[in-house]
């Protein structure tokens, strides 16, 4: 006997239908727009950026004093705050996406699950030995030959100048 899908009716339905409203909304005014008639720009200007770039960097002498292109300076405030709310919205995408497992930031493309065993580069140890807390920002190696011989991460750093717990 096979089980059908179940529909989540929770947290997920009402966002779910408002984007949809949304879209439909969206569409229904694009397609019911007119675009006739000739586009308005600026004649006589070879390229706008180019003026927002002698404004962003006050250039006056590049800048045309004539023309129909003469006060470029509400077009660079625009210009910069719409920056300024990019840079905001990256940034808030990245507090966002990071994730923490158990007080501890996980990396966005890890592929370890919760019970497999720990890879020999996220336990510490390599092909080389264990690897030791170094504070000058180097790699202290210890031996693996014994725990006779095995020194603990407090002796090593305590023989890095470190001061030992």
């Amino acid at each position: 006997m096979t089980t059908r899908p179940k529909l989540r009716l929770g947290k997920t339905l009402v966002p779910g239908l408002l984007a949809v409203a949304l879209f439909g909304l969206m569409a229904a005014v694009v397609f019911n727009t007119t675009f006739s008639g000739s586009l308005q720009g600026f004649s006589g200007v070879s390229s706008i950026t180019a003026e927002i770039g002698y404004a962003l960097f006050d250039l006056e002498a590049l800048q045309p004093t004539e023309g129909p292109m003469t006060n470029t300076e509400p077009f660079l405030v625009s210009f910069l705050l719409i920056a300024i709310v990019l840079d905001a919205a990256l940034d808030a995408a990245l507090v966002l996406a990071k994730r923490e497992d158990e007080g501890q930031t996980v990396a966005a493309l890890s592929s370890a699950t919760a019970d497999a065993e720990p890879s020999s580069t996220q336990t510490g140890t390599s092909r080389r030995g264990n690897l030791g807390a170094a504070t000058d920002g180097g790699e202290s190696f210890r031996s693996d030959s014994g725990p006779s011989s095995a020194k603990t991460d407090d002796d090593v750093v305590a023989s890095d100048g470190g001061e030992s717990a």
